[in-house]
């Protein structure tokens, strides 16, 4: 059975690579269709000269069945919905995970596989969730349209700062200030500013391998 030992995601890169003992290499990011729906791609490529290179397009959904499968060390079958396959076999010591895509018009057929040592899997199931979790924030991020000022807010705003820019001792703060007044923008209160320092110090102490 897999180790239920967890990984520490603050040593995660992305994109997730992993290479095996073969020079077999298991590749995880995100990915977007012509829709715009959010996927994760797995590519397994064999990193030898000529090497084959096959991936699957998971959509959340599945990328969420395979974490699971993982975890219970189940096998696993999944097919994207270009037809192209993962397979994932688990063993004692290390899991296989295959890769295989379809003959097209521009590639044959082929399948790739890599080897993963029990051990990663923890680490490889962390991977999975934060890639999943880009591939969310990269749609949310694409569907916020900014806001255009109107004629009327960009005459303030260029009035404010000119005024704000003639004033003796004038400093970005006080510029800045005349320019939210003018658009009728709140600043981050004091309490906000203190949540925001707090939050970093928490982030910092996650990333420091001693926790410093």
């Amino acid at each position: 059975m897999p180790s239920t030992t967890p990984a520490e995601p603050s040593r995660l890169i992305y994109p997730y690579g992993y290479v095996d003992g073969q020079n077999h290499r298991l590749l995880l990011r995100t990915a977007v269709d012509g829709n715009g729906q959010p996927y994760v791609w797995v590519e397994a490529e064999n990193l030898a000269a000529g090497g084959d290179t096959a991936a699957v397009w998971l959509s959340l959904e599945q990328a969420a069945s395979l974490r699971a499968a993982l975890g219970e060390g189940q096998a696993h079958h999944v097919t994207d919905y270009t037809g192209d396959t993962l397979t994932v076999l688990p063993g004692s010591a290390w899991t296989t995970f295959e890769v295989s895509r379809q003959a097209n018009d521009d590639d044959e057929a082929a399948a790739v596989r890599v080897v993963v040592l029990t051990g990663r899997l923890p680490e490889l199931r962390e991977a999975l969730a934060m890639t999943a979790q880009f591939a969310q924030q990269r749609i949310a991020a694409g569907e916020q349209k900014p806001h255009v000022l109107t004629p009327a807010e960009h005459d303030r705003a260029w009035h404010a700062i000119e005024g704000a820019a003639g004033e003796p001792g004038a400093d970005p703060g006080t510029i800045l200030r005349a320019v939210l007044g003018a658009l009728q923008i709140l600043p981050p209160s004091a309490e906000d500013w203190q949540a925001a320092r707090e939050d970093l110090h928490r982030r910092v102490g996650r990333r420091s391998p001693d926790g410093q």
